[in-house]
């Protein structure tokens, strides 16, 4: 029996009345569920892309809604005796949130299309993110002018309509859809901007969208992933930025504009610093270094927080005093340590491979030479040395 979908003709419904038509008892992720079956509702199964709506039946929380060969399954938190007439209430904060970020899509890739012949052929919208993905890669001046677009189309309030039109003629209708539909096609149209086969509710005009705003962007698949977000959802991460940037100009102590220049300066000292500091381990190395009589064959330190160049040098410098193996090791037991070892005499690259094998060290290198990191204690790499 098909489940007769409500939201399908009332997008903006928020209760209804239906009747029980199948209760079954499951165990999912080792909870007790019942999935009930409805002869008619207005919970938005998952599909196309868009997680489903949520809510509630007699007050008992329905927590995901699914739909196969248009029966819709309501997986409750408790379940109902057949032929029994239930009330659902959907979580209407829920809807409208996915409601403008659907439209905000349609807009968005309808004027994709419309200027750039870019396909939608990817599309996801869960409860934290919506990403669309078309076939064309475009640039970043490319998404602002179709940001920009959006907005204005949002601004002029040009109403959203969903229909059903004359299936026999659907052929000679051009509309934008990702997939073959079998079936009776629904359409979502925005005048003079998108006309797409779309399953989804969807708000009654632009105006309700509110406002579009790309997050993000980057190449995939050959074409361009965008990263939106609409309405509410755009307002609340709006206010998480700007507590973000209150933040950091309150801790840096400066104002607002002057966050990237003040931001740019403590790196520069900080590279300035770093700098220093190793000139200063570096010496101290070449100290520890003369200090140690030629007349030892093999030698192998220990330190901290030197740096690669650091001991890179030290070991050519220790191979030209000493003629068995040299090897600096940086770090500590408990994080590991980074490694170089050199000599003249002994094949580097193989004792990097028996660190490898004996301690499953990482890295490599040529028989002069091997560096790497190692995850052991100073007692078992002077064990295995």
């Amino acid at each position: 029996m098909k489940t007769i979908a409500l939201y399908d003709n009332d997008a903006f419904a928020k209760d209804f009345t239906a009747r029980v038509i199948s209760c079954e008892e499951i165990l999912k992720d080792e909870k007790k569920l019942y999935i009930v079956v409805l002869d008619k509702t207005l919970f938005f199964p998952e599909q196309g892309g868009q997680t489903s709506d949520i809510g509630t039946l007699d007050n008992i929380s329905v927590y995901d809604v699914q739909i196969e060969s248009d029966v819709i399954y309501h997986f409750c938190q408790s379940g109902f005796l057949i032929g029994e007439e239930v009330h659902g209430v959907i979580d209407w904060e829920h809807r409208f949130n996915n409601m403008q970020q659907h439209t905000g899509e349609h807009i968005f890739t309808g004027l994709a299309h419309n200027i750039y012949g870019a396909d939608n052929v990817g599309f996801h919208l869960s409860d934290n993110t919506v990403t669309l993905d078309l076939n064309v890669e475009l640039d970043k001046d490319q998404i602002e002018l179709l940001e920009r677009k959006a907005n204005e189309i949002i601004a002029k309030d040009v109403a959203v309509k969903a229909y059903y039109p004359n299936q026999d003629l659907i052929g000679a209708i051009s509309y934008r859809s990702k997939k073959a539909i079998e079936g009776p096609v629904r359409l979502v149209e925005i005048e003079g901007v998108d006309l797409c086969a779309c399953c989804a509710p969807h708000v009654k005009s632009t105006g309700q969208v509110g406002l579009l705003k790309v997050v993000s962007f980057g190449k995939y698949k050959g074409g361009t992933r965008v990263y939106i977000l609409c309405g509410m959802r755009a307002l609340e991460d709006y206010n998480r930025r700007m507590r973000l940037l209150e933040s950091s100009y309150q801790t840096l102590n400066c104002k607002e504009d002057e966050v990237p220049d003040k931001i740019s300066g403590l790196l520069e000292d900080n590279k300035q610093l770093k700098y220093r500091i190793s000139e200063i381990k570096a010496g101290m190395l070449k100290n520890q270094l003369e200090t140690i009589s030629p007349d030892i064959a093999d030698v192998t330190i220990f330190s901290e927080d030197l740096d690669a160049k650091t001991m890179r040098d030290g070991v050519n410098a220790l191979v030209e005093k000493h003629s068995g193996l040299c090897a600096i090791f940086s770090g500590d037991d408990e994080a590991g340590y980074n490694f170089v070892i050199g000599s003249s005499t002994r094949d580097c690259a193989a004792i990097a491979t028996g660190l490898r094998e004996l301690l499953g060290a990482k890295g490599g290198g040529s028989k002069q030479m091997a560096q790497g990191s190692i995850l052991a204690t100073r007692t078992q790499i002077e064990g295995v040395l």
